[in-house]
């Protein structure tokens, strides 16, 4: 099951789809309160929502196990999901793809302002965008995400899910989880990077290995599908790729 980012809800993983390993696992890709599918549902938009709603859709599905993917903010709903004791026994193994940290990620006053003002301002969406990408992919690029995000995110959610990822801290409820897990971070990615989950998000397991993305930033699904896919199902089969420092 793949929890999303705050941009845009599934539908950002499209381009994933043709990389994905069919035969052996299924995929799932849920969006939160406010997202796509389920921009008719409301809700507090916390991180124990979030994580709530990811087991229960597990429960619908009647999984007695699974894998879970967690990027950007679903990936601090994803730490959440691993710390509980009704969910962790059920995790085969966990994967944190450029993940704000359990314990949030407060912006300073410039990327405040910025964040807040992308919610309604399409303008400052391609900003944050390009930002989060390090500038590289050139506005087709930035147009696209941007497109998608006004289609698949709702302005009210999106700025409830803004204050959860930037202020809610549910690091004291991240513990107990030993089975793999599986902590992916961008190379161009200048906000949440190596050094972040090393020092933030890292230490909260056991049995722990950490991989840098090469040539994506933030939106790794978007800038490297095909090499994103791969890491993920080497992870889901065991683990073959050997840890990197960043």
């Amino acid at each position: 099951m793949w929890a999303h980012s705050w941009l845009a809800g599934h539908e950002a993983y499209d381009c994933m789809i043709p990389y994905l390993d069919t035969e052996r696992f299924t995929w799932v890709f849920p969006d939160f309160r406010g997202y796509g599918r389920s921009s008719g549902l409301t809700g507090d938009c916390s991180i124990t929502e979030m994580g709530s709603d990811i087991v229960d859709l597990a429960d619908a599905l009647e999984w007695q196990e699974f894998h879970l993917v967690g990027h950007s903010m679903g990936g601090q709903a994803a730490q959440w999901v691993s710390g509980q004791p009704g969910a962790r026994d059920r995790l085969s193994s966990l994967v944190l793809l450029c993940a704000v940290p359990s314990r949030a990620f407060p912006l300073d006053e410039e990327g405040s302002r910025l964040f807040e003002a992308a919610i309604a301002d399409s303008d400052a969406r391609a900003s944050v965008i390009a930002a989060v990408t390090g500038g590289r992919l050139g506005t087709g690029f930035v147009r696209h995400v941007n497109e998608l995000s006004r289609r698949t995110a709702d302005p009210a959610a999106m700025g409830s899910y803004l204050r959860t990822w930037t202020q809610e801290d549910v690091s004291d409820q991240v513990h107990g989880y030993e089975r793999p897990v599986l902590v992916l971070t961008g190379q161009y990615d200048t906000v949440l990077t190596a050094e972040v989950a090393a020092d933030q998000i890292v230490p909260q397991y056991t049995d722990v290995r950490s991989l840098v993305l090469e040539g994506a930033a933030h939106l790794a699904p978007m800038e490297t599908p095909a090499r994103t896919v791969a890491l993920i199902v080497d992870h889901f089969l065991g683990g073959t790729e050997k840890a990197s420092d960043g």
